[in-house]
């Protein structure tokens, strides 16, 4: 994934306070940061770095692009999402057994080994990684994973030559799952500097804890916190969090009315989340990633429809994009393309479906393609993931790494 553009800034912590979130951690209130330009992020790094200079790529209309999928590497062990090297390197592919290796087509060197301290199964294990935006200095990477218990737990790492360092880990947040499903797991840095994690609604079937629509909790929400910064440990509240304070809800929930986010990606100022449903429907969600307290909807809704007899949908944030389970069972999101190979691709978000294989793409003007013709049914795909190349990349469970690519360029 290409790296955000440095530019300098100055985060200003004022009035630093302590307080312990619901999943009993103590952290910090941190006002919002000061910055001395536009268009960056707290922690961002001041190196300016720059993609490889493609061929300029023949510009065609969306409607006479033909997608295809390049088979690039196979061999991977149930992998759920692949990252750029932010040094450069190899992609990185994250295999839910509990491994992160790289992408190199020539024996999959693992960068990262905690298969002991994984539960693997079904919806569990290793789900995600993400590197600080100030990785260039501080050099620190972040993964999610489920352990026994069941509990989701983010950890941090020191990057030393492309070797997380066993020696380096400390847990960020640990929170305590009732079941073993709808782990959510995705983590990722959003354009305000800050790392976002989200997560599902506990398991079972039909939101049974009762925390799809409970800001009190810290399941069934998009999760905000801030990490890698200077004396703050293990991390911090953003002061422009909703609860905050502590009052009404746990001060690292964002957002709420989550099922199981599989996944979420940001594109500038935008968040989307692919959010698995229940019987019926399967839902993309964009919101501005700077509008706090939203609500998804569930259990209320699922999709944009009611989930048990009528209801008020009033005040909430509903779905772009939806599909009944007449074209899949599970959504697999997704990302947006942002490449150089499709230049009239860009600004179409991807997802697909874990069970029919289908692919689509929408745009934020809620116009959805069915590429499905052209690419044919994928085999189970589990991730998608924006390469050092800024091309999309997607991770299939049988193991298969596949690129984007198109006919007409």
């Amino acid at each position: 994934m290409s790296a955000l553009v440095g530019l300098s800034l100055v985060l200003i912590l004022v009035g630093c306070t302590s307080t312990r979130g619901a999943d009993g951690q103590t952290s910090t209130t941190l006002q919002p940061p000061v910055v001395t330009t536009t268009g960056v992020a707290p922690g961002t790094s001041t190196t300016t770095t720059t993609q490889p200079q493609l061929p300029s790529p023949t510009t065609i209309p969306l409607e006479d692009v033909v997608l295809r999928v390049q088979a690039i590497d196979d061999g991977f062990s149930n992998p759920v999402l692949l990252v750029a090297d932010p040094e450069g390197g190899p992609d990185l592919v994250v295999e839910q057994t509990g491994k992160i290796v790289k992408a190199d087509g020539s024996g999959h060197e693992a960068v990262l080994d905690i298969s002991d301290d994984v539960v693997f199964g079904g919806e569990q294990g290793l789900l995600g990684l993400a590197f600080h935006p100030n990785f260039a200095t501080n050099h620190l990477a972040y993964v999610a994973y489920v352990a026994a218990g069941p509990r989701s737990i983010v950890e941090q790492f020191e990057v030393v030559n492309g070797v997380f360092e066993m020696s380096s880990r400390g847990v960020i947040l640990e929170i305590d799952q009732p079941a073993s499903n709808h782990n959510g797991g995705m983590i990722a840095f959003g354009p305000d500097g800050y790392l976002w994690i989200g997560m599902g609604d506990g398991g079972g079937a039909n939101d049974q804890f009762g925390n799809g629509q409970d800001p009190t909790t810290l399941l069934g929400a998009m999760l905000r916190i801030a990490v890698g910064v200077k004396d703050v440990d293990p991390y911090g509240i953003p002061a422009d969090n909703p609860y905050a304070g502590g009052s009404g809800g746990a001060p690292e929930v964002w957002s709420i009315g989550l099922r199981n986010p599989w996944r979420f990606a940001f594109d500038g100022d935008d968040v989307w989340i692919a959010d698995v449903g229940q019987n019926d429907i399967e839902e993309v969600n964009v919101a501005s990633a700077t509008i706090p307290k939203l609500n998804y909807g569930w259990p209320i809704m699922e999709g944009s429809s009611c989930f048990r007899g009528a209801c008020d949908a009033d005040g909430l944030t509903l779905p772009i994009a939806e599909y009944s389970h007449s074209d899949g069972c599970s959504i697999t999101g997704g990302v947006v393309y942002r490449g150089d190979l499709i230049p009239s691709f860009r600004g179409q978000y991807l997802y697909s479906d874990y069970c029919s294989g289908r692919l689509w793409s929408v745009s934020k003007s809620g116009d959805v393609v069915d590429w499905s013709t052209s690419v044919g049914a994928l085999k189970n795909p589990t991730g998608f993931g924006t390469g050092s190349d800024g091309e999309v990349y997607i991770v299939t469970q049988p193991g298969t790494l596949l690129k984007i690519t198109t006919e007409g360029t």
